[in-house]
């Protein structure tokens, strides 16, 4: 038991010490998940709905497939001798999870204040802006959720 507790640790240091070029976006995914999933219970609770503990499985799986991504973008551009590409790859899926989660957040945000607050305000603003006007300097997210948009139309 001691000699797998031994390997596992060895494993997780030298995976830690691989990745550790870009610690600072794997913080900020931890952050913007962490954020992401305590909004969202909020929201839930604040329009009174159950609390799903399956909801929370799925949400946990899909953070932990994405962060596996990452670090598996990274670790082969770094294997391939290309860390710098592969660093630019994990940089525009940081910004990705930002716009997706970022937009979730604010939406989740509105639901919990009240519509006649200043605070509602501001993040029906900042919703806005990254619904709509964020699109405008990624061409290929707003050719993406055009795509989207017509073959939802399609079914």
């Amino acid at each position: 038991m001691d000699s797998l507790k031994l390997v596992v640790a060895s494993l997780f240091a030298n995976i830690a010490g691989l990745l550790f070029p870009i610690r600072n976006d794997i913080f900020g995914l931890v952050l913007l998940f962490g954020v992401n999933f305590l909004i969202g219970m909020l929201a839930d609770v604040c329009n009174h709905r159950d609390w799903s503990f399956r909801k929370a499985l799925c949400f946990f799986r899909d953070a932990a497939i994405y962060f596996v991504m990452v670090a598996s973008i990274y670790i082969l551009g770094h294997l391939k001798g290309e860390e710098q590409a592969a660093v630019h790859c994990v940089s525009f899926m940081i910004y990705i999870a930002i716009y997706f989660y970022g937009t979730n957040i604010l939406r989740n945000a509105r639901i919990i204040t009240s519509e006649k607050s200043t605070l509602f305000r501001i993040l029906d603003f900042l919703y806005y802006v990254m619904s709509l006007r964020v699109l405008e300097r990624f061409g290929y997210l707003k050719e993406y959720l055009e795509y989207e948009k017509r073959s939802k139309n399609m079914l």
